[in-house]
């Protein structure tokens, strides 16, 4: 399921760390609507099955803030689980008309929470468009170290094919790495950007991707995002 959710703001100053801001509304709003489901997420170290975007009415970003002239903000958020997904939408219904502090001078306001029809994949080959940072992280699970790479790194496509095996082999077993690993995955009309990840600047890929897959891993990027940190903000798509 994919959503829409109009935001207004009390003040055209938004913070650069906007992705850790959103993900703050949106622990909000589930400790009060699923206080369980919050704990199950939160209260432990579990895979977060979904991804946003965030779009800013005449927003400008600068290095010390952004300042969103139109005080709206629009995010746009899309998991593939649907029981997760009923959890967001009452989540966010829930803050309607609430103002919810970002910071001392600005209170954000949810006004409309609308779900939004998505085309259906046909074929085995996409191309995705990204509305959020694709994040290719390689993560080291004994020392706790992340490093991270752009489309323009030679290790990107493989650390994206692992990044999927990792978040899928639980719950499709060991068959899906033959799939994985059979994956074509071409960076199109690319760029590398940085982006603030709560208090560090990390390297990401805007711009075309093409997948050729078996259509339900497709499904799961179309839906859940690609990436690591999807969770947080990146890595959303949509069909191009």
């Amino acid at each position: 399921m994919r959503l829409k959710v109009t935001c207004e703001l009390s003040d055209e100053r938004f913070p650069l760390n906007f992705r850790r801001k959103i993900l703050m509304l949106i622990k909000t709003g589930m400790k009060q609507a699923h206080p369980e489901v919050f704990e199950e997420l939160y209260g432990t170290n579990k895979q977060k099955d979904f991804t946003f975007a965030v779009y800013f009415k005449e927003g400008i970003f600068g290095k010390d803030g952004i300042t969103v002239k139109g005080r709206q903000l629009i995010i746009n958020f899309s998991t593939g689980n649907p029981e997760l997904a009923i959890v967001i939408y009452n989540s966010f219904v829930n803050l309607k008309n609430r103002a919810v502090k970002i910071t001392d001078l600005c209170d954000l306001s949810v006004r409309h929470v609308d779900i939004v029809k998505i085309a259906p994949i046909e074929g085995k080959s996409v191309v995705f468009k990204t509305l959020s940072p694709i994040v290719c992280r390689d993560h080291n699970r004994e020392t706790f170290k992340d490093w991270f790479f752009s489309f323009e790194d030679g290790e990107f496509v493989s650390l994206l094919k692992r990044n999927l095996l990792i978040k899928l082999q639980d719950e499709y077993g060991e068959f899906i790495a033959k799939d994985i690993e059979n994956m074509k995955i071409t960076p199109l009309k690319m760029k590398k950007t940085v982006a603030l990840h709560y208090d560090i600047y990390i390297a990401c890929s805007l711009g075309l991707i093409e997948v050729e897959a078996p259509k339900y891993l497709l499904e799961h990027m179309l839906t859940s995002g690609i990436g690591s940190l999807t969770g947080t903000g990146f890595g959303m798509v949509m069909q191009a």
